[in-house]
């Protein structure tokens, strides 16, 4: 199980490794990965459009789809990792990116939200259908959350990294914990609204937005104006994993106790079809052991897909 030393035991530490300080190393290690990788634009049944990186190997092989978190992208440093990882192994890697995400705000006029299932479930069936062997899924914080939305609607193997099964709880966590925290994700989407405002200037205005503090007070003017949502609570409700949500479902989920993102409250009262592994130390998606080095949780897919796709 993952235990790390000294400094690395830190929470804070932890998270901030795993989102930025270790980039060079990820992308050191991401060279193979990257040199194959192709883009991809997956078209749905209703017409949206959603990018991907395929990285392929050579003869029929498993496949990995990988889903960033929220604001995150598919060359962020814990998805690099994993998947540089698990090409190193044997398996082609697809990452995906969520709408909006990465540098796609032109490619869908109507916005993300987070209960938007449907396109990510058929971005999903249609690379499996295009993949020469079986294919798994892995999402880190809210792409867990899709991931396991994934599992649920496809059946397919999935593992979901510290995933935000409880929003209102997070969105909590967020706002009354570590300032910096609160700094970070205010000031990730409001660069993301501004990016989808340079992209459709007709369509929208976000000037109230920029002035907002928190992330509960941006997500009900979000909710309010581009949503179908009658109100937040409804919006949260939609993608809400916690009860009976996830009944059926089989599926693995690793957290971590000290997690500063999201609350370890409730991931112990999952149904039983969802395998739970506790970790004390980890951070919020980074249980990092070296920043030169994979994680803890890359060699944890390694052998966890190789036991569910290659036996």
């Amino acid at each position: 199980m993952f235990n790390p030393g000294g400094a690395l035991r830190s929470p804070h530490v932890q998270t901030i490794l795993g989102s930025r300080g270790r980039g060079y190393w990820v992308r050191r290690r991401a060279t193979p990965l990257l040199a194959v990788a192709e883009q991809q634009i997956i078209t749905t049944s209703d017409g949206v459009q959603l990018e991907a990186w395929s990285s392929l190997q050579a003869d029929p092989a498993p496949g990995i789809i990988l889903i960033h978190g929220w604001l995150g992208h598919a060359d962020s440093s814990y998805v690099l990792s994993s998947a540089s990882e698990l090409y190193r192994h044997g398996f082609s890697v697809i990452r995906l990116n969520l709408r909006d995400h990465g540098e796609t705000a032109h490619l869908n006029e109507e916005m993300f939200h987070s209960a938007r299932t449907a396109e990510v479930v058929d971005a999903v069936l249609q690379i499996k259908r295009a993949a020469s062997g079986p294919v798994g899924v892995a999402g880190f914080s809210l792409g867990g959350n899709f991931a396991l939305r994934v599992a649920r609607d496809t059946g397919l193997p999935a593992v979901a990294i510290c995933p935000a099964i409880d929003p209102p709880a997070s969105m909590v966590s967020i706002d009354s914990g570590f300032a910096a925290y609160r700094l970070f994700f205010l000031l990730k989407w409001q660069r993301a609204l501004k990016q989808k405002e340079s992209a459709f200037p007709h369509r929208y205005e976000f000037a109230e937005a920029r002035n907002l503090k928190t992330v509960a007070d941006l997500t009900d003017l979000f909710v309010r104006e581009h949503t179908d949502y009658p109100d937040t609570d409804s919006y949260l409700a939609a993608y809400t994993l916690t009860g009976n949500a996830l009944r059926d479902t089989q599926a693995t989920v690793i957290y971590a106790e000290d997690d500063p993102v999201i609350p370890a409250a409730g991931f112990d009262q999952l149904p039983s079809g969802i395998e739970t592994i506790a970790s004390r130390h980890g951070g919020h998606c980074a249980f990092i052991r070296d920043i030169r080095k994979p994680t803890w949780v890359d060699d944890y897919l390694v052998r966890h897909f190789d036991a569910r796709l290659r036996t």
